[in-house]
């Protein structure tokens, strides 16, 4: 369906509980069917035209997602439905992909004037036939968008969605985590359904498979800090520095599970070099460290 049908649709799903339920409904029905063709087997004549009903595969899911504002959930499933579209790239793109390898940096000067530039071990896919798109399959970069509004400049990055409204952002994926910050400007998230605005100093924490996002402030000066060779956190989980030094030493760190899930707040900058930042790191938490032969371990004292 086009944008306007799309629209339509979300507005009727929307005006009445019991329309998603029938939408609900329907779509178990399908999904039942699907799985059970034996049931209704293909007739062997012709038969009259049966109204046209979207492929399974084509219609759009219904997810409840919990927000979360400041460390506290804001709104129940029950009155929140996030619904994504699917961003396929379209019959005339012309792919390609663009990656670092871990302790490597790269930047790219995109044809309508926008600059992205990649941290180590990422993976942008871009298209020659449409420069306001890009997808960020793994790792981090930071966007210099030049700003269109009649073609907004959109970053996908699994289902989720980010769009700049005139902007400097920068975008993290680990795993199931999406990390939105933005230094100049605003971007939408998830412009599709949600559209949660990001003002400069904004910043956005996604998991897609906790289905919670988290809005939070930021330093502007600290967007995009890894630039610096730099790593800033609050409150994190102190086993992602691991993520932090692959990608700007391009050295595997392992993090002793002990250590991993202990709260680290600061700010702690690299040199690039993991025989000197490791020590560094473990000193910070008050624990050894040392290097196997294949990667570099920090463990409790």
């Amino acid at each position: 369906m086009d944008d306007v049908d799309w629209r339509a649709f979300v507005a009727w799903l929307e005006a009445d509980p019991a329309h998603a339920e029938a939408f609900d409904a329907i779509t178990l029905d399908m999904s039942l069917l699907a799985e059970h063709p034996d049931l209704y087997p293909a007739p062997a004549a012709p038969v009259a035209r049966q109204p046209h009903l979207p492929q399974r595969s084509m219609l759009p899911s219904r997810r409840a997602w919990a927000w979360v504002g400041g460390g506290v959930v804001v709104a129940a499933a029950a009155s929140l439905t996030l619904i994504l579209v699917p961003t396929g790239l379209n019959s005339g793109s012309a792919p390609y992909a663009v990656e670092t390898k871990p302790g490597q940096r790269r930047d790219i000067a995109l044809t309508d004037g926008t600059r992205i530039e990649l941290n180590g071990a990422t993976r942008l896919l871009l298209d020659h036939s449409n420069p306001r798109v890009a997808t960020l399959e793994a790792g981090e970069a930071t966007f210099h968008v030049r700003h269109d509004p009649r073609d907004p400049f959109t970053v996908h990055s699994g289902r989720m969605t980010v769009q700049d409204l005139g902007t400097v952002f920068n975008v993290a994926r680990d795993g199931a985590r999406l990390d939105v910050q933005v230094a100049e400007g605003s971007v939408l998230f998830q412009p599709k359904r949600d559209a949660v605005t990001l003002h400069a100093g904004g910043a956005i924490t996604a998991r897609e498979d906790l289905g919670q996002i988290a809005v939070t402030n930021i330093d502007v000066a600290k967007v995009g800090l890894w630039r610096d060779r730099a790593v800033s956190f609050s409150g994190e989980p102190f086993g992602r520095v691991s993520t932090a030094i692959r990608r700007i030493d391009g050295a595997t760190l392992f993090v002793h599970p002990s250590l991993s899930q202990r709260p680290f707040t600061g700010m702690v900058r690299l040199s690039g070099k993991a025989g000197q930042d490791v020590p560094h790191l473990a000193a910070l938490v008050g624990a050894e460290w040392h290097h196997d032969g294949e990667r570099w371990v920090i463990s409790p004292r």
